[in-house]
């Protein structure tokens, strides 16, 4: 309300507005009438994902923070739209204009209008119990139920999943022009066939997500607002998320199994909870600089980004936990003290960043402690070792790619340990400090395996006899020795690694490899700590011609003069 009102007092004062529309202020009067009718119905519409989008877009183009799509009194005047909406549900009778955009008019919370020609207004007529949306000599009478389709009407339609009485039934929307948060799209309706679809897997995860009570479901359905299907893809996990601006909204790609779409759920609704609580209680101070490793994330994070992540992860370790006590034997069981083990070791890790670096509130204090204190019960949780063991290389190869990709070790210190290595004399006695200088990560092949390995042990046999032919969920077909590491086989593995960085010594997937293979000794201590530091002093010594020196060499005589 507070943003709504901002947006009114500075669109009332444009000089670009308000264009062919009433003014703002004519919008304003009839929200409060709404108001005055039906609470409830104007809390519906504030609460309605789409609406923060729309506010905090306009509001940054209202101060030329944000360029726009299509003129500012028409991305503003849906205002106007908002408050028709607020009338229908409140049932004020009314008459107005309201924006239209290639051919459709967008009531939200309830539906879309098509028109049939290119008018960039429309008009909203209430009378009683009768509303329709007038263009010209067209009419689209609006149904009863908004809900429903009707010639001319698209009606916003739900999701359903119920288990065990608890009942969660977020919008599908594909119409709303601001429902995805990353962009403004145009309405994509699904089909008979793809709505179909997306119910059945909605319907399979919600009864996963509702039989665990790690996290309370019901408070999971009552912040699941809206679901909206995206395009995106990401690999090698599927795409999902959510924005403290679209309250209550996840965006979804489809193309995912039950199991997933339920972690999923869980994960985003995490994140949801943790946007409202920080509006309404302050945890952290400052902590906006985007420096700090984040485990699940291949970019430099902000302390508020890590936060974020570790009450979210904090959830999807919990729902993995469940499936691990039910699964019976076998690949399912696999599979979930896989995602078990690696989720808890990475909200582990961001809270230890969290704890050692963030300025604290005291409830934020509170929060996290509360927070340790239930990662510590599931940190003594046995797994068994084939996932234990992959989950334990995934955690260093994360962290070791990380830290190769975005920290750089200072040029000067490095040339001296190069130094050093060429006229075998002994290194200064300090390490180089690194600086953060973020690039473009790239997606990891490894996870993809581990999990194959462990889900369908047949699927990957086959896959390693075709030589990584055929990899399920797409992304590029695997390198041989990440195949070997996958299936446990050390020695191939490096020799795979080794023959890797002779061909590309800038292969930094192949350096995480090679620390991941080598022995317990002085080499793979040193690439494991620190990993930026060997890769720059092999990339100063190949500056000489014909120095190309070997790896674990360089790493073991870096470790014995730093001790690891």
């Amino acid at each position: 309300m507070l943003l709504l009102h901002a947006l009114v007092e500075i669109a009332s004062a444009h000089p670009a507005l308000p264009g062919p529309l009433p003014p703002p202020r004519n919008a304003w009067h009839l929200l409060i009438r709404a108001e005055n009718r039906s609470p409830a119905a104007v809390d519906r519409l504030l609460l309605h994902p789409p609406m923060g989008v729309w506010l905090n877009r306009s509001l940054r183009r209202l101060r030329g923070l944000e360029s726009g799509d299509g003129p500012l009194w028409s991305a503003v005047g849906h205002l106007h739209a908002i408050a028709a909406s607020a009338a229908l549900l409140a049932g004020i009778d009314f008459r107005g204009v309201v924006p239209a955009r290639e051919g459709a008019v967008m009531l939200p919370a309830l539906g879309l209008a098509r028109i049939p020609d290119t008018a960039d207004v429309a008009e909203i007529v209430i009378n009683g119990r009768k509303a329709a949306v007038l263009s010209g000599s067209n009419s689209v009478t609006l149904p009863a139920d908004f809900s429903e389709d009707a010639p001319g009407w698209h009606g916003l339609r739900r999701l359903r999943g119920e288990h065990e009485g608890i009942v969660c039934a977020p919008l599908v929307d594909d119409l709303d022009p601001y429902r995805d948060f990353l962009r403004i799209r145009a309405p994509e309706r699904l089909g008979d066939e793809e709505r179909q679809g997306w119910q059945e897997r909605f319907g399979n995860a919600w009864r996963l997500v509702s039989e665990q009570r790690q996290v309370d479901p019901r408070g999971i359905a009552a912040c699941l607002s809206s679901v909206v299907p995206v395009p995106y893809a990401a690999w090698p996990e599927p795409f999902s998320a959510s924005s403290p601006e679209a309250y209550g909204c996840v965006l979804l790609n489809g193309a995912t199994d039950p199991l997933t779409l339920a972690a999923a759920l869980v994960h985003e609704a995490q994140h949801i909870k943790l946007s409202a609580l920080m509006d309404l209680v302050p945890l952290i101070e400052g902590g906006l600089e985007e420096i700090h490793y984040a485990p699940w994330r291949l970019d430099p994070r902000p302390l508020r980004g890590l936060l974020q992540g570790v009450y979210a992860f904090l959830g999807v370790t919990g729902f993995w936990w469940d499936r691990l006590r039910r699964a019976e034997p076998g690949p399912a069981r696999d599979t979930a003290a896989f995602e078990f083990a690696l989720r808890r070791a990475q909200t582990a890790s961001g809270l230890r960043t969290l704890l050692a670096h963030a300025e604290l509130t005291p409830r934020g204090g509170e929060f996290l402690h509360r927070l340790e204190e239930r990662l510590t019960l599931w940190l003594a949780q046995r797994v068994p070792s084939v996932p234990k063991g992959l989950a334990s290389d995934l955690i260093h190869d994360h962290r070791l790619v990380h830290r190769m990709r975005h920290l750089a070790a200072d040029p000067e210190p490095t040339a001296r340990w190069a130094r050093a290595w060429r006229e075998r004399t002994d290194p200064p006695g300090e390490l180089p400090g690194t600086s953060v200088r973020p690039t473009r990560p790239e997606a990891p092949a490894r996870p993809a395996l581990a999990r194959l390995r462990l889900a369908d042990p047949a699927g990957f046999a086959r896959l390693c006899e075709g030589g990584g032919a055929g990899l399920p969920g797409g992304g590029d077909a695997p390198d041989r020795a990440d195949l070997d590491w996958a299936a446990g086989d050390t020695a191939a593995a490096l020799r795979g690694y080794r023959a890797r960085l002779e061909a590309d010594p800038d292969d930094i997937a192949a350096w995480a490899g090679l620390a991941l293979g080598l022995p317990d000794g002085a080499a793979r201590t040193t690439l494991l700590n620190h990993p930026e530091l060997v890769l720059s002093v092999h990339r100063e010594l190949r500056t000489a011609p014909g120095t190309d020196p070997d790896p674990v060499a360089l790493a073991r005589w870096i470790g014995t003069r730093t001790h690891g």
